[in-house]
């Protein structure tokens, strides 16, 4: 099924850079981000719209493209701020933000590439999930990071559904305010989780090999004499990486306490409507 919208830039506040590299840092943090996306855009902006001043502008801005998590995957220098309010990522050299001269062709790839290019989220993610992470996460900085995290989304949906005892409903999520405040604080553990190792070349569930490639991480179920447990897969995704059974405890807790909080939530709104006598059976 056909996602109802353009992940990149889905509208509502939402938007992503993950493919041109934005969380490709091993400070990606949203204060070194936007210190990042603030020069790239400074520098751009005051820029006469030829090939000549954004090749000469990626040079330049290349050398401060440091510390790549995984240096094998390309990082952008035209990717910015596209919007005057600095709250919507993008590219600055697509034609929709230059005024209509395509310049792509002098970032970290070209035009053709940038057009045709879709993440693995556009292929796995069905329509309710999107519609979930891109109302819950109105944010350029936690958005990208949830949208491009299929594992991480996935394994919310699973706990919940386990939670509930039988299928979500994720648009119902959407639809309630309170379970989508209870949604926004589960999917925000991205950005918000604590007690994570800040300073290892970890992205998720993601370390950096030997030679710079991506490589899947586990839980050493064994050394912490500990057994596998459903939140697990979660608590990968976001960048734990348990050395002790208590750290390994106190990460699932919070996963738990995330998701059941959204469980009750839903449960809350719909004994709301029966209240209300909405969708009560005929004679009831």
């Amino acid at each position: 099924m056909a996602l109802p919208f353009h992940l990149c830039q889905p509208g509502g506040g939402a938007s992503c850079g993950a493919c041109c590299g934005l969380y490709n840092f091993k400070d990606h943090s949203r204060a070194a981000l936007t210190r990042a996306l603030d020069r790239r855009t400074d520098t751009i902006r005051a820029l006469p719209k030829t090939p000549e001043a954004y090749q000469g502008a990626a040079r330049s801005l290349r050398r401060w493209d440091k510390d790549p998590m995984f240096p094998p995957v390309r990082l952008c220098p035209l990717l910015g701020f596209v919007d005057e309010e600095r709250k919507r990522v993008g590219c600055l050299a697509h034609p929709a933000v230059t005024g209509g001269i395509d310049l792509r062709d002098c970032g970290a790839y070209d035009a053709r590439t940038c057009q045709s290019f879709e993440c693995p989220s556009f292929l796995w993610l069905d329509a309710p999930q999107a519609r979930l992470v891109r109302a819950a996460l109105p944010d350029w900085y936690r958005y990208g990071l949830v949208i491009t995290d299929v594992e991480f989304v996935r394994g919310c949906v699973k706990l919940l559904e386990a939670e509930l005892g039988g299928r979500a409903d994720l648009d119902a999520i959407v639809a309630r305010p309170e379970a989508l405040e209870a949604a926004r604080e589960l999917l925000s553990l991205k950005e918000t989780a604590p007690d994570r190792p800040r300073d290892a070349a970890i992205f998720g569930r993601f370390a950096s090999d030997d030679l710079g490639e991506p490589t899947p991480r586990t839980i050493d179920y064994e050394g912490l004499g500990a057994d596998a447990a459903p939140e697990d897969d979660v608590v990968l995704c976001l960048g734990y990486d348990p050395r002790r059974r208590e750290e390994l405890e106190r990460a699932r807790a919070l996963v738990r306490e995330k998701v059941r909080a959204v469980a009750a939530a839903l449960a809350r709104a719909a004994e709301g409507i029966v209240q209300l006598g909405i969708g009560a059976p005929a004679g009831a």
